[in-house]
């Protein structure tokens, strides 16, 4: 039907006409509702306005929002359970703590054992299974091996920590003698060879241990460790609950991918946080499976919960928040959770809220019982509409998209927010739900920004390994935030990395017996060969060698292998008798035997210090 433009009609033009004033709005609203006078309305309306088919859409759904126990009047007797717990740490701690005082509430003197003793059982193997099999190299760092003790411990996991602070490329890049990158503090700490016999040979349990098929028991005890500490510090009434990625390209079984997350590829850890600061109450590894997931099933289903199989119905992801809460002993206290869409549902907040446990996040319009309004409704900037069931509130609000809310905490309240709507000039107003969302779920991102910032992670083939420093690394965090709570009697407040420095400092002063490298003795050999009488002779052949001749590169005028390219290869014939050493007759046994810094740089000059002691 084709009208002038005088004549063009919009919904509610027809509406109007349609509207008798004999009939009550309720009787109009389920007139208009029947699907033939809809037609007809939409029929009459050539100029139709999109908000408005929308709204009567919205309301034809609510019959069937109805039937899935939705409606639209708030709940006025709705009410919250009071916070019942006392946050704060539940052991004992000196008044003015220090670094390592927190560091020790969160990491058991067993653990120190336990690291030491599986260490030196697996380097006792593997030197065993070399020797056994003829395998066993001259110069391999096994066959210098020697037990390690908790002090050397210390210094070891002293100086992992330390690498968070002090970024290089590789590993032996903190012991290099180059002038432009040297950190003397390491080479005096311990030496590049014991810190790598300890790396490569660094165990958590015995391997034969594994008599439950357990995917987790290389980490096992020291998860088991800081999932059993965490609990010494009861959180406050706002949590958070998110995931986090461990990175590891490696090959493991249960590596996931999640293009959304900086580190695309890693192993997937399920994080309860305190929301104010990021304090990491609980953490669990997937492996496939959770086992905070099998926590659900030490729960007692609630008085309102009639049905004994309820938790065998649940979802998976129900039950892994369930029972995060329920192996935290966060729950029927009144805590408050947020978390974002992946978790979120009806079913979960349903069963939080019978457990006087309360729950807000974001959630997906498809999800089972979201109100169906929600997936077809289109809002202008600044609509909402809500629905409520029981204690259960759905929000859905348009500010620059659309966001869906359910939360068991808030009523569908608009509050004022400090932001101005830059073509109005009005004040901006938003659900309260949404508002306690943006200021309560990032204590998951909060603590993963903290970690970021010094993380200890190196590159590492073996999965396990990287999951322990990452754990570590949470550790040392979860340490800082007590001590930035209990340590307040200092004057000035420590920063993450000072805080990080000074840990350092008290783990290497508390490790008074662990043994230090022991310096090559340079300068008395030095002195030796400047002082004393020295004669040349002929490189001798070893016994029953076919050549007689024998040459061998200069140490004088030869550059080091890493710095040979673009240079000539010299070699000699002769060699110090007491010095042992080949050089070229007479110009180099003159100068290694009279100069400090006897090599020859490719100038001709005498090179600098490094250069020379490297070859001494």
């Amino acid at each position: 039907m084709a009208t002038s433009s005088q004549h063009r009609f919009t919904v509610d033009d027809v509406l109007g006409q349609l509207w008798s004033e004999d009939e009550s709005d309720d009787e109009f609203v389920d007139r208009i509702g029947e699907d033939d006078v809809l037609e007809e309305v939409l029929r009459q309306a050539e100029v139709i306005d999109e908000h408005d088919i929308e709204q009567c859409a919205r309301d034809r759904q609510l019959p069937t929002d109805i039937s899935c126990g939705w409606g639209d009047e708030k709940n006025v007797n709705k009410v919250l359970m009071e916070f019942d717990s006392i946050p704060g740490l539940k052991c004992e701690f000196p008044e003015e703590p220090t670094p390592l005082d927190m560091f020790n509430v969160l990491f058991d003197n067993e653990m120190w054992e336990l690291l030491c003793t599986e260490t030196n059982r697996y380097a006792k193997n593997v030197l065993d299974t070399s020797l056994a099999k003829g395998t066993l190299k001259p110069h391999s760092r096994i066959g210098k091996w020697t037990e390690v003790t908790v002090d050397e411990m210390k210094v070891f996991v002293a100086l992992v920590i330390l690498m968070g602070i002090i970024k290089k490329n590789c590993l032996e890049d903190y012991w290099s003698t180059d002038e432009t990158i040297s950190t003397s503090f390491f080479g005096k700490m311990m030496s590049k060879d014991r810190f790598l016999l300890i790396l490569s040979n660094l165990h958590l349990v015995d391997n034969e241990e594994n008599t439950h098929n357990d995917d987790l028991y290389k980490v096992r005890p020291f998860l088991r460790m800081i999932q059993e500490n965490f609990m010494k510090y009861e959180p406050e009434r706002d949590l958070s609950f998110d995931e986090v990625v461990c990175p590891f390209k490696g090959r493991v079984r249960f590596r996931v991918y999640n293009p959304q997350k900086p580190n695309k590829f890693g192993i997937k850890l399920f994080n309860l946080c305190e929301a104010s600061s990021g304090y990491c109450v609980g953490t669990d590894v997937y492996h496939g499976d959770t086992d905070c997931a099998k926590f659900v099933q030490v729960l007692e289903p609630s008085p309102e919960d009639d049905a004994p199989e309820l938790f065998g119905d649940m979802t998976q992801t129900t039950k892994i928040v369930l029972g995060m809460l329920a192996k935290t002993g966060c729950i029927v206290k009144g805590h408050h959770i947020y978390m974002d869409n992946y978790y979120t549902s009806p079913e979960l907040f349903d069963v939080l809220d019978s457990y006087d446990t309360y729950a807000c996040g974001t959630v997906r319009p498809n999800r089972k019982e979201v109100p169906k309004i929600f997936g077809q409704v289109k809002l202008k900037q600044g609509e909402t509409i809500f629905r409520v069931r029981e204690n259960l509130t759905a929000i859905r609000f348009h500010d620059k998209r659309d966001v869906t809310m359910l939360s068991t905490i808030h009523q569908p309240t608009m509050v004022l927010t400090n932001k101005v709507d830059h073509r109005t000039k009005e004040p901006i107003h938003k659900p309260r739900a949404i508002v306690d969302y943006i200021q309560k779920m990032g204590g998951v991102d909060l603590a993963d920004q903290i970690v970021q910032y010094y993380d200890v992670l190196r590159r590492c083939v073996k999965w396990w390994k990287k999951l322990f420093l990452h754990m570590l690394n949470i550790l040392v965090v979860n340490a800082y935030i007590l001590h930035q709570k209990y340590g307040q009697q200092q004057r000035v407040k420590r920063t993450h990395m000072s805080y990080r420095q000074a840990l350092v400092k008290m783990l290497i002063e508390s490790a008074p017996n662990a043994p230090r490298p022991q310096r090559s003795g340079r300068k008395p050999e030095q002195l030796s060969r400047l002082t004393e009488r020295h004669f040349i002779q002929h490189i001798k052949p070893k016994p029953g060698a076919k050549k007689q001749r024998v040459v061998r590169d200069c140490v004088v005028c030869n550059r080091k292998k890493q710095q040979r390219e673009g240079f000539k290869r010299k070699q000699t014939a002769y060699e110090c008798e007491q010095c042992a050493k080949p050089m070229c007759n007479p110009e180099c046994f003159k100068r290694f035997h009279t100069l400090k810094y006897y090599k020859v740089s490719s100038s001709g000059l005498e090179a600098d210090a490094s250069d020379s002691s490297g070859d001494e």
